[in-house]
């Protein structure tokens, strides 16, 4: 299966406080929102209910639900970027995937870049934003 992505630029590096008020966001805006736990190796999400909940450490993975369907959301304290994947459902033509849904309406983001698009990805990379 072919999974769609995106990467959103932040004005300024992720911070604790960043994070919350994103998951804030995504806690108002969809059905649910889990975090994958930070054993190593566990692929194993826990629900969250409020932004206390977070189980903080330097890399996170969040999966954000809306119906059927998922996106991944993956971020680094202290980057200037937030990555996305999920599978590209059958959407009407005005609908946006949740993969991108996820990244609208965050605090900072200044540009979001589709992950097929690799000339400007490389770009975004030399210039030391990825």
């Amino acid at each position: 299966m072919i999974s769609k992505g995106f990467v959103a630029i932040l004005s300024a590096p992720l911070s604790r406080a960043h994070v919350a008020e994103c998951a804030a966001s995504w806690l108002e805006r969809f059905e649910r929102l889990e975090q994958v736990t930070p054993e190593p190796g566990s692929v194993a999400t826990i629900g969250l209910k409020k932004v206390e909940d977070i189980m903080w450490e330097n890399n996170m993975q969040f999966r954000v639900l809306n119906g059927e369907e998922f996106a991944w959301i993956y971020l680094t304290l202290d980057k200037r970027c937030i990555e996305t994947s999920g599978l590209p459902a059958p959407l009407p033509d005005d609908a946006i995937a949740l993969c991108l849904d996820v990244l609208l309406e965050l605090p900072g983001v200044t540009t979001v870049v589709d992950q097929a698009n690799e000339r400007r990805l490389e770009e975004l990379e030399a210039e030391g934003l990825l």
